[in-house]
């Protein structure tokens, strides 16, 4: 009597396909060290704008010369005595910023030529944005999509739900093995987007992470749209095959057809390289007009080194 083995899933790296124990350390990255120089402009990944209000505040900033509007009862009579000036008080107010991370797990991320999938890159993104949110004390949610559908975690300041996120972009990202084709069309991240404009309001930090090689005029005014009202940041992953090509005799196809290429060949490598340098500022730029910031990481380096690296470039 024969007996068959059932099958059993296939143990993947965690550089290939993600674990719920890789992404919760982030948490302890997050909290042990500080990845992200302290400065507003990092609301971007977690929260808190400082936002200067006239009148009552919870923190005293400066005295400055009075101006027609400012609120009476803050005038700083000392000052104004000493003076001979008016002169009022100005406070600082720190106020909420929920933050709504767009993940992106389709089969098109399913690709890494050295050391990460793309895939696992946009987890590991997400996995820190979200605890750098909870650390700031802010409320964290999102979208985790792919192409049979989407999760939607509404924003919450609790750990537990923040594994909870973690744990759909898992689950989403465990079935990317098992998909043959990669799409060519952005229709599963406008209708991400989409859904994000329906579930929240105003005044949020909105994440996109993924692949924005194929976005359209769509994608583009739905961005547009949410960053009037909201703080919105995209993250871009790549990787070094999308670059550059490496030397040598090579076979690219789509899946239908091939062709075979050199990269010294009437110098297809160096004109290669220049279109992929081309569109990242050439997209950089256009989103540069509605203040939308695009970072841009690669699969061959960690996230946290990446983030050292990238963020930084926002505060210059």
């Amino acid at each position: 009597m024969f007996r068959f083995k059932q099958n059993t899933p296939i143990d993947y790296p965690p550089e290939v396909v993600t674990t719920l124990h890789d992404l919760m350390r982030f948490e302890y990255l997050v909290q042990a060290g500080h990845l992200l120089p302290a400065h507003p402009v990092y609301s971007l990944l977690a929260g808190r704008h400082a936002s200067k209000l006239r009148g009552r505040g919870l923190d005293f900033e400066e005295v400055r010369l009075y101006t027609p509007g400012d609120d009476i009862r803050n005038i700083d009579w000392l000052v104004t005595a000493r003076t001979g000036k008016t002169h009022s008080k100005t406070f600082n107010e720190e106020k909420e910023r929920p933050s709504f991370i767009i993940v992106d797990q389709t089969s098109r991320l399913f690709f890494g030529s050295q050391r990460y999938t793309k895939s696992v890159i946009a987890a590991h993104a997400a996995a820190l944005a979200a605890f750098y949110t909870l650390k700031r004390g802010d409320r964290a949610g999102g979208i985790i999509f792919n192409e049979t559908g989407a999760d939607h975690i509404h924003p919450r300041r609790s750990k537990a739900l923040i594994q909870h996120f973690l744990q759909c972009i898992v689950e989403r990202n465990r079935q990317l093995p098992q998909r043959k084709t990669a799409g060519n069309s952005p229709e599963f991240l406008n209708k991400a987007i989409q859904q994000a404009q329906a579930a929240i309001t105003h005044d949020y930090v909105v994440s996109l992470i993924g692949d924005l090689s194929l976005i359209d005029e769509e994608t583009k005014e739905r961005l547009r749209n949410l960053s009037y009202h909201n703080d919105v940041i995209l993250v871009h992953i790549y990787d070094a095959f999308e670059e550059s090509l490496p030397e040598g005799k090579l076979v690219l196809s789509n899946g239908k057809q091939q062709i075979a290429w050199r990269n010294n060949r009437r110098q297809h490598g160096e004109r290669f390289r220049q279109d992929f340098t081309a569109w990242k500022e050439s997209i950089t730029d256009e989103f540069r007009h509605t203040r939308i910031p695009i970072v841009f990481f690669n699969t061959t380096q960690p996230v946290e080194e990446q983030v050292k690296q990238s963020m930084g470039m926002l505060l210059d």
